[in-house]
């Protein structure tokens, strides 16, 4: 087994798996990261790259809350001079005055006091098609779902680097059509190629940051990298506040992708891949690229790593298949475990973020203080992960949010507020799991797969973000303390699944399956 830079469990490991490695100690291979740097300007500018670009993905994300805000409407009879006034007869409204029977009401008028003109006024989605903005909501999240089926196996088969450019054009193309959308169904299928395209960019992009930094900065850039989209979260009200109009915010958001293809240069393949493909002759010219960027004369190193660093036949031929993954029964049931905590996290998350138009107060405010709240948040996991690894504070905040999410039934109607806060709080707790979750996973799957592994679980995670739109809908069908019932159970059985998982905070990227599965 050759590896890029020999890994020390923090805790006592299998006595096989020490034994296995008790070679290394005495193996005169290089450390990868101490030839290059560990984080030099070479990683910091793919770096700032991809945490810039998760400010403008959150815009084009959140975007649709203030694209499809809840508005106060009242309907206009075309057939008789009746107007409603904004109540419950806003569906359905007398023939005509003097009758009592009702008919479906076929024209609105909108009240633009506190927004302009939105999708919702533009292509009438009240009533019987008030649904449609969940489904708006959910299409989305159908592009994340396809995006990780389609670009996770196809980073692992072609590379980081022409993947990446793949999503960010598709990203570009859809979301500038969009603007000529005459249509409700043409704006929803360029929502779904948005998705699909910015989805793709933002996961291999986390991966490929991952693959290029040393072992003791895995945990920073896994965590500040996530950064990008709380700040994207909070800037999006203000942009939201002066554009009202779906068009110019959805403008204004097209052209903020736009500078990115200025920078493409600077994003390098990754290492680990171009090493674990065979591709020696590439991985000499990158890592000398680096090295002098990181100002490192390190040019014989380089050469005798890459010569001691040489993959058997067997390794370089590995597939990266999920498939390969699931033979193993070890790597088989982690995988599982790891979907079910992907789908409860973007399901918790989607449900708090989405919703914020139906708490207590100004849905501006409200959407601000639960961006806001995530620093806090990453502060906490940041500073709780170092100090006691990524299991305990996982397993922690998912335990304190589901419990949270079971307190909001119980508050009085008249204390709204409390309600908000218990909201607040599990927003805070899965924010924080889900930072870790992306981290994690990148820890207990090998290089080969990583990112087939990575976008399989987000593809998983997706299915619960279709799914969180619909919340709402569940309650009115059943009972008003359903879903939060709903909540606190998935949060507090994927703490105690959290319980199985291997701790891997101090240990280096796994680079073949077998080295993921001694963990």
């Amino acid at each position: 087994m050759i590896y890029l830079s020999s890994r020390y469990p923090d805790s006592q490991a299998s006595e096989v798996c020490l034994k296995n490695r008790n070679h290394i100690s005495t193996d005169k291979r290089m450390d990868f990261f101490t030839v290059i740097g560990s984080f030099g300007w070479w990683q910091l500018r793919v770096f700032l790259f991809f945490t810039c670009l998760n400010v403008v993905a959150v815009w084009q994300n959140f975007s649709i809350i203030f694209l499809a805000p809840n508005m106060d409407f009242s309907c206009v009879q075309p057939s008789s001079p009746y107007q409603s006034n904004g109540s419950d007869d806003r569906c359905w409204v007398p023939q005509d005055p003097n009758s009592s029977v009702l008919a479906p009401c076929t024209r609105w008028e909108y009240n633009t006091s506190k927004t302009s003109h939105t999708i919702v006024s533009e292509w009438d989605l009240v009533c019987e098609r008030e649904w449609l903005v969940s489904l708006t909501k959910s299409v989305y999240m159908i592009g994340f779902l396809f995006s990780g089926i389609v670009f996770g196996q196809t980073s692992d088969s072609i590379g980081r680097y022409p993947t990446l450019l793949i999503c960010y054009v598709v990203t570009c193309i859809s979301m500038f059509l969009s603007l000529l959308s005459g249509s409700f169904t043409m704006f929803i299928i360029l929502r779904f190629l948005q998705a699909f395209g910015r989805a793709g960019a933002t996961t291999v992009g986390f991966v490929l940051i991952m693959e290029l930094v040393g072992p003791k900065h895995q945990t920073e850039v896994g965590i500040f990298i996530q950064l990008g989209w709380t700040v994207g979260y909070v800037t999006l009200v203000g942009i939201a506040w002066f554009f009202r109009h779906w068009f110019w915010l959805q403008l204004i958001i097209s052209l903020s992708f736009l500078p990115f293809a200025l920078f493409f240069t600077l994003i390098p393949e990754s290492p680990r891949w171009l090493l674990t493909r065979g591709k020696t002759e590439k991985l000499e010219k990158l890592l000398m690229k680096a090295a002098t960027i990181n100002k490192r004369d390190v040019t014989e190193d380089i050469k005798e790593l890459i010569k001691s660093a040489n993959l058997s036949e067997k390794e370089v031929k590995e597939t990266a298949s999920v498939l390969e993954v699931l033979k193993m029964p070890k790597m088989r049931n982690r995988t599982f475990k790891m979907i079910y905590l992907w789908f409860v996290n973007a399901f918790l998350y989607y449900v708090f973020s989405y919703n914020t138009n139906d708490l207590a107060g100004d849905p501006y405010l409200n959407f601000f203080i639960s961006g806001f709240i995530e620093f806090p948040s990453y502060a906490f996991v940041f500073w709780g992960i170092k100090k006691w690894g990524r299991r305990p504070i996982l397993i922690l905040c998912m335990a304190v949010g589901g419990v949270a999410c079971s307190a909001i039934p119980l508050v009085p109607s008249d204390i709204a507020w409390l309600s908000t806060t218990f909201a607040m709080v599990g927003k805070f707790c899965v924010t924080g799991s889900f930072g870790i979750l992306c981290l994690y996973t990148t820890e207990v799957f090998p290089t080969s797969m990583r990112n087939a592994t990575y976008g399989s679980c987000s593809m998983f995670a997706r299915i619960g973000s279709i799914l969180a739109p619909f919340v709402r809908d569940l309650g009115k069908a059943t009972h008003p303390t359903v879903p939060n019932v709903l909540y606190a159970f998935l949060a507090l059985s994927s703490s105690l699944l959290t319980l199985l998982l291997p701790e891997t905070k101090g240990l280096d990227l796994p680079d073949t399956l077998q080295e993921a599965a001694e963990m």
